[in-house]
């Protein structure tokens, strides 16, 4: 079997996250830092939404009326120019994440990213893709670094972070570990009808042996993800009952 030596593969990988994802374009608009608001159409990345964390490519909309037959070169807006970004009914703003469990080389960009709004009000909510691996530490062929960067590639689409904060805390935690309980102590309705299960999210059971929390944390690793619209509806019902 074809070996590659170790600094080959190191490049190739660095090549292929750095290289121009697949995208689409869609109508949006977006908000740099100094408040300038450019409207057009905005490159999405579904199958790479890590991209859309890092930067976007934008049609400016007068140019593409000027010319609706002429195929528009996009201009590109870093993390470090936008200040937030729209596309649909999507909303992508500027966080400041440190992401422990996956520190890397800074080849993507720094610790600011556009991260997806899932809720607004007392409690935040965000989404936010980890970074694909820069590197591979072992001789293998190319073959088997093509597969390891598609299972790292559909481990980290899998593996996405539902980040919260509450009344603006410091830090972020990743809901999909932690008790979302908690957040909704203070607002006692909100807690019942999570802890039924009310919102679409698994029905929290309040006595369980040892054998049964761990099938509840094993179901947690997978159902959360699945059922993430659930804990929006929580978090959205919270929200709006606590509106200053």
């Amino acid at each position: 079997m074809k070996k590659s030596p170790l600094i080959l593969i190191c490049l190739c990988l660095l090549t292929v996250f750095s290289a121009k994802a697949q995208d689409t374009y869609q109508p949006g608009f977006a908000i740099l830092n100094d408040g300038t608001r450019i409207s057009g159409l905005i490159s999405v990345y579904d199958t790479d939404p890590w991209f859309n964390q890092r930067f976007i490519f934008l049609k400016d909309s007068a140019a593409v009326a000027a010319n609706p037959n002429k195929d528009i070169t996009a201009k590109k807006y870093t993390a470090s120019e936008l200040k937030y970004y729209k596309i649909g009914d999507r909303t992508f703003t500027k966080i400041h994440y440190v992401d422990l469990q996956n520190l890397q080389v800074k080849s993507l960009g720094s610790n600011d990213h556009m991260l997806e709004i899932l809720a607004l009000g007392r409690i935040n909510a965000y989404r936010f893709y980890p970074y694909p691996q820069e590197a591979f530490a072992s001789l293998v062929s190319e073959e088997e670094v093509r597969q390891q960067i598609k299972r790292d590639h559909d481990n980290k689409i899998k593996n996405w972070k539902f980040l919260v904060q509450k009344d603006n805390q410091d830090k972020y935690d990743n809901i999909f570990d932690t008790n979302l309980q908690k957040y909704f102590e203070d607002t006692p309705e909100v807690l019942e009808k999570y802890k039924k299960g009310e919102y679409g999210n698994e029905p929290i059971s309040e006595k369980k042996g040892l054998a049964a929390r761990m099938l509840s944390m094993a179901k947690k690793a997978t159902y959360m993800p699945m059922k993430w619209e659930g804990l929006v509806a929580a978090i959205q019902d919270y929200n709006q009952k606590n509106a200053k």
